[in-house]
């Protein structure tokens, strides 16, 4: 925030433009000694817990911190960058409920329209279902049985987006929709096939040309194994402690429930455009987004359009998502309040970016590490 001082009363303003300056040189001191410790922090993870991935801080719309650790690639020993890509699997859920706002600025649908006004074809279990359900994950669509061998070979040879949701069409739904919160993945590819059926693109153009050029975030993109992606990362998984090549999966499986690739600097920019109405979304889409629903909560946390909101770390207000998929894992958070976003994205499954971003965070607030929920 900059304040505007007044010409008169010219040695009040000396004063406390001297005080000011103090106080901002102390930040500054304290700034680098905190992201010093927690920079030894995570070169003994990559030591001690294999870690490998990017991490980013920012403050006031500026990053204050960013560094990448450990191979992107342990095969040919290239090192991660702040240029690598990485799959940020459930993360891309903030995107696709940002597509089904823009739509609705556009008077393309509304969010308590029933999905199946525009997708006439689901099974008829699922046609009270609304969009705003699929947003908050309270529709009661369920997901597939992710540990059958028919979900296993999906993984392998791919599929479309319908062939996806026919794997559990045939089910009932897992709960009577607004009663309850659950995970739903299907939900969010359900999103997808909306998105594409409104705006006549495929989803990837349609992130393209309405999120990410309009961002400049020309390092992230829905992600295709064919593709030669430059600065790709490789995904590694631990298997009883000894590291390992990640199990393929086709990334039409994820759709836009997790398919997105990116960076840890085009993740700030995605941050500071949630942060700002008007940069992207209108402010009343962002209310929409960043709303407490009271039938979207769980664990004492609620969910948003794309968005957990907790009060359950270090007593702030915090929006953030986290996200998984074979070789990789993420999270993204930002505490409003503070101004303050933290972004770890990791090409090793098993690794908990969250926590590390924890790490950074109580190391900035001064303050111990929460406890687990």
């Amino acid at each position: 925030m900059r304040f505007h001082v007044q010409p008169a009363w010219l040695f009040v303003c000396l004063v406390i433009v001297s005080v000011t300056g103090l106080c901002s040189q102390a930040q500054t001191i304290d700034a680098k000694l905190v992201f010093a410790r927690e920079d030894r922090y995570i070169a003994e993870e990559a030591v001690e817990h294999h870690f490998r991935g990017a991490v980013l801080a920012g403050m006031d719309g500026k990053i204050i911190f960013e560094k990448a650790y450990g191979p992107a690639d342990e095969e040919w020993d290239v090192p991660n960058s702040l240029k690598s890509k990485f799959r940020i699997a459930s993360l891309t859920k903030q995107f696709t409920a940002t597509c089904v706002l823009l739509l609705q600025e556009r008077g393309l649908l509304h969010v308590q329209d029933l999905v199946s006004k525009y997708l006439p074809d689901m099974p008829e279990a699922w046609r009270g279902v609304t969009i705003h359900q699929l947003l908050t994950h309270t529709s009661g669509v369920p997901n597939p049985d992710y540990g059958s061998k028919q979900s296993k070979n999906t993984d392998r040879i791919g599929a479309t987006p319908g062939e996806l949701v026919t794997l559990v069409a045939g089910q009932p739904l897992d709960f009577r929709p607004g009663t309850r919160w659950s995970y739903s993945n299907t939900g969010y590819m359900l999103l997808g096939m909306l998105i594409e059926k409104l705006s006549g693109q495929p989803y990837a153009d349609f992130l393209k040309t309405n999120i990410f050029d309009p961002l400049s975030m020309t390092d992230s993109g829905y992600d295709r194994a064919s593709k030669i992606l430059k600065d790709r990362a490789s995904g590694y998984n631990l298997e009883n402690g000894r590291l390992t090549n990640a199990d393929f999966i086709d990334m039409s499986v994820p759709f836009s429930a997790g398919g997105i690739y990116s960076t840890v600097e085009d993740l700030f920019r995605w941050n500071e455009a949630l942060a700002h109405p008007g940069k992207l979304l209108s402010a009343d889409s962002l209310r929409q987004m960043f709303t407490e629903y009271p039938e979207a909560t769980h664990e004492g946390q609620h969910y948003g359009y794309g968005i957990v909101i907790s009060r359950q770390k270090f007593g702030r207000l915090l929006y953030y998502h986290g996200g998984g998929v074979n070789g990789f894992s993420s999270v993204i958070q930002r505490y409003p309040k503070e101004r303050l976003c933290l972004v770890v994205l990791s090409n090793l499954e098993s690794y908990k970016p969250w926590e590390l971003a924890d790490h950074i965070a109580a190391g900035i607030f001064h303050l111990p590490m929460p406890k687990e929920h």
